[in-house]
């Protein structure tokens, strides 16, 4: 599956703290490696459609998957198929909030 990477997530991964940026390497590699089935039913990134929100640049629906227990990457699906990684969340309960 091919990987895009918006700015805003890469900037998010910088400045969070050693565990999470290494998480977020670990999680990337897993991406690079698996097929979008494989996405869709892996139990570590739990893949989760947020029904009701969109990524505000393209109007695609945005997902959820796991860095950490406590983070989560805000993600669309794009043709291809391909996975763009949109904005990373340090606290869990942040990814669920003001992108309607």
């Amino acid at each position: 599956m091919r990987i895009e990477v918006r700015p805003a997530f890469g900037e998010a991964v910088h400045a969070a703290e050693r565990p999470i940026r290494a998480a977020a390497a670990k999680t990337l590699r897993l991406l690079q490696e698996i097929e979008y089935r494989q996405l869709l039913s892996h139990p570590g990134l739990r893949f989760e459609k947020l029904h009701g929100f969109i990524e505000p640049e393209t109007g695609n629906q945005l997902y959820s998957i796991r860095i950490l227990r406590s983070a989560r990457a805000l993600v669309c699906l794009n043709d291809g198929p391909s996975l763009v990684l949109v904005t990373l969340h340090v606290r869990h309960d942040e990814a669920y909030r003001g992108n309607r």
